[in-house]
């Protein structure tokens, strides 16, 4: 799978949507279109680009950098890594603790 289309894979399944799920949200686009974004077989044009990371929530820049949403230590790195790997209400229940600690 290319770069491009395993962020997109991540933060589709972050959200806990499939690629149909996506696709309702843009009608303008044919469905196995969208569905190969995410196969890496095509890649999306900029406008559709912004409009994946609207839907799905992350940065346009997230999708196309080399480094996952500029984190800036390894520790950093490796803690992006691994939100994007838990489920919508694992990453909620982490945030909330990581909130919770930062209070402390």
């Amino acid at each position: 799978m290319r770069p491009l289309a395993a962020k997109l894979t991540a933060a589709r399944k972050a959200k806990g949507m499939t690629v149909t799920d996506v696709a309702r949200q843009m009608p303008e686009v044919a469905r196995s279109t969208v569905g190969h974004w995410f196969t890496g077989e095509r890649q999306p044009q900029m406008d559709n680009l912004r409009r994946l990371a609207q839907i799905l929530e992350v940065s346009a820049a997230s999708l196309v950098a080399d480094e996952p949403d500029y984190a800036n230590t390894a520790e950093e790195k490796i803690g992006l890594h691994l939100l994007r790997e838990m489920t919508p209400e694992q990453r909620q229940a982490m945030l909330a603790l990581m909130k919770s600690m930062a209070k402390s």
